[in-house]
């Protein structure tokens, strides 16, 4: 609960009686009006000093950006689409939220991290991380907070890279309450892509497991389980470049999915290879949308 003076001691408004000062309110309207006043004028100038500010500072594409959000499927365009309406609403970047903490003198803390670095040194790290970042103002105090969580399974067990990622999360949602951007920027989308993709390397995961136990209990080979033909290798090759995938992401997506089994598609078996073909479009989805 802030008292009236230490209000005062924020906004630097102009004189006001002593007695009013004094006076402790729990809700900022039952506020003297004239101190009420001073403070909203006061935040509408320095919002509108902050969004000029913001304009002319962050940088597209690295502070934020918009996120083309049809499938392949649906607009083969990607990136180079010129439909406004296939793009999500501007995503705010960490580097951008780094930018706005430090324009404002601000200092980020994560409270809870300590728990999880505890949990994790006793050998039993957590299968979701959920992380509170605050933002602490010059004095110590709290001026905002943000929520950040994330699962293991999207990072394939790595704890690092999932603490960095919820930290990540947490960081951009704090900045967003601190300085009302919610209406300008949307949370960056990143996690919710890569939980996109992780659920795809899962299911790919599961299918190509059911199809080995299969194959062990019958304990015959079937036919199409041998190495694939140099014209499937072409058209998987020809496929992957007609979607405008990465081809290293989508060789880096077969080895996980396969559980290292294969390491190339020179390797991979009629099998697997029916598997990867198939999941092509819908992982062409899930990376195109970055």
């Amino acid at each position: 609960m802030n008292t009236a003076a230490q209000w005062v001691d924020r906004v630097k408004p102009e004189p006001i009686p002593k007695a009013e000062l004094t006076v402790i309110s729990a809700n900022p309207l039952d506020l003297p009006a004239a101190l009420f006043q001073e403070g909203l004028t006061r935040r509408r100038t320095n919002r509108a000093a902050l969004m000029a500010w913001v304009r002319d500072a962050l940088i597209d594409g690295v502070d934020f950006g918009k996120i083309h959000v049809f499938s392949k499927s649906k607009c083969p365009n990607g990136n180079a689409c010129n439909n406004p309406a296939h793009f999500s609403k501007p995503s705010l970047f960490k580097p951008g939220a780094e930018k706005i903490c430090g324009m404002l003198g601000v200092t980020v803390r994560y409270p809870t991290l300590k728990d999880y670095e505890q949990v994790a040194l006793a050998g039993a790290p957590p299968s979701v991380i959920i992380l509170r970042c605050e933002i602490v103002d010059a004095s110590g105090g709290v001026v905002a907070d943000g929520v950040g969580a994330r699962s293991l399974a999207q990072d394939y067990g790595d704890l690092n890279k999932a603490l960095k990622m919820a930290e990540k999360s947490a960081h951009i949602d704090a900045t967003l309450r601190m300085a009302g951007l919610s209406e300008v920027f949307t949370q960056d989308i990143e996690d919710m892509q890569q939980r996109r993709e992780a659920e795809s390397i899962q299911a790919a995961e599961v299918q190509l497991q059911t199809h080995i136990q299969a194959k062990n209990q019958a304990q015959t080979q079937p036919a199409n389980y041998s190495g694939i033909s140099k014209a499937q290798h072409q058209q998987l090759e020809a496929r992957i470049k007609a979607l405008g995938l990465d081809r290293a992401r989508v060789k880096d997506w077969m080895i996980k999915a396969s559980r290292n089994q294969f390491t190339s598609f020179l390797e991979l078996n009629t099998e697997f290879y029916q598997i990867l073909f198939d999941k092509l479009d819908q992982f062409a989805g899930s990376v195109n949308e970055r």
